[in-house]
Order: C-alpha cells, then sequence, then structure tokens
C-alpha cells in the first residue's frame, strides 16, 4: 500500500475515532470482544471499533467489528470482523477496504525494547500475543506478506512465527522459517494464540515460546 495522502489519513482517523465511540454502544461487539479475552481497557489500547454509524464508503461494514492498523503517525488501514455466532457461510469473514493493499499490523510493538519478536497469522492473534506482553506483528495470511515485512524484522534477535495449529498454519510458520529465519512456534492442534489465551491465559502463551 502506498503512503496515505494526509487526507486519506484524516479520513482514517475520523473513521477509527468514530467506530471507537460506536463500540461503547454495541453491546454484541463488546461481548464479542470479551469472549475472546479483550476488555474496556486492551480495546481502547488498540483502538478496537465497531461499525454501527458507518462513514460515507463503509456502509458494507454495517456491523462488523472495525480493526484500525495503527502507526506512529496514526491509523493507515481498517480491517472489518463479521462479529456474528456462525460459520460466516456465504461472506467473508474479514473485509478489507478497496485497493487498501498490505500493511504489516500492530507495528508499534516493533519499537519496544525486546530481543525478540513473534509474528502471528491474523489480527487476533496478534493483540492477543500483545496483550500477554510478548511484542508481535501480524498478517492476514501468508499471501499478503511483503518482501520489505522481512526487512523490518532484521533487528531482532529472534523471530517466532505463530501459525494456526492446522496445515494452513504450517504452511504461514514454515513460509516465515524462509523468508524472515524464524523460529515456529508448535501450537496445539486444531488452536490458534487466542485459543491457548482463553483455555490457560497470558501463562499459558508465554509458555508456548519456553517450550
Amino acid at each position: 500500500m502506498q503512503t496515505p495522502s494526509s487526507e486519506e489519513r484524516r479520513f482514517f482517523e475520523q473513521a477509527v475515532s468514530r467506530y471507537q465511540a460506536d463500540l461503547a454502544l454495541d453491546a454484541a461487539a463488546q461481548a464479542y470482544l470479551a469472549g475472546r479475552g479483550f476488555g474496556e481497557l486492551e480495546a481502547g489500547q488498540f483502538r478496537l471499533g465497531a461499525v454501527r454509524t458507518p462513514l460515507t464508503g463503509h456502509e458494507q461494514y454495517a456491523g462488523r467489528m472495525a480493526i484500525p492498523y495503527l502507526t506512529p503517525s496514526g491509523p493507515v488501514n481498517i480491517r472489518f470482523r463479521c462479529i456474528e455466532q456462525h460459520a460466516c457461510e456465504g461472506h467473508a469473514k474479514y473485509l478489507s477496504l478497496p485497493d487498501g493493499g498490505s500493511n504489516l499490523f500492530n507495528v508499534l510493538d516493533l519499537k519496544k525494547d525486546s530481543p525478540f519478536v513473534c509474528v502471528a497469522e491474523g489480527e487476533i492473534d496478534t493483540l492477543t500475543l500483545s496483550m500477554c506482553g510478548l511484542p508481535a506483528v501480524g498478517v492476514p495470511g501468508v499471501n499478503t506478506w511483503a518482501a520489505h515485512f522481512s526487512r523490518c524484522l532484521e533487528d531482532f534477535d529472534t523471530v517466532y512465527a505463530f501459525g494456526d495449529g492446522d496445515d494452513a498454519g504450517g504452511k504461514f510458520s514454515s513460509f516465515l522459517a524462509k523468508e524472515a529465519k524464524a523460529r515456529p512456534i508448535s501450537m496445539p492442534r486444531g488452536s490458534d494464540v487466542n485459543d491457548v489465551f482463553r483455555r490457560e491465559g497470558a501463562d499459558g502463551v508465554r509458555r508456548l515460546i519456553a517450550e
């Protein structure tokens, strides 16, 4: 994705601020986040939102959770997640902005004083790792990885790859082992980072690296 213009940055900031305010009025979105282990504090830290009053051009995202891509200079992208309790048959679980391009998610964690960084498959898992005290960035999947992302990780002694505990997750971790010299983390079969967090808490997530 090209660097957003000043006008685009203002629009992103307006959207993120509005959807943050919408979240305070959206019981369903709050319940979804609580079920994932995100309270009001965490939602505010990551500026998560809900699309109740969509801005012009965002009408198709109504009813979804808004996940902003934050940088030191403000939000540069947003993804929208379905929060209905169903298998999302007939529609995508996630929607991206048209021509939104690909960004590394949660790049603010790259500024943390740490000898290691984690790379996760998906925004929720990325935020879960960060919430557990493990600096983390993420991408929606292998197909969205850009060559320059690897250069963003070069200053860390160790890069950990957190793919889901399935075949696709294994391919994600193997890809990062090649592209970013990452160490694949063995995940419980059928589980992702957030599943482990909900079962075992932050200590359980941190043990994945210790093991």
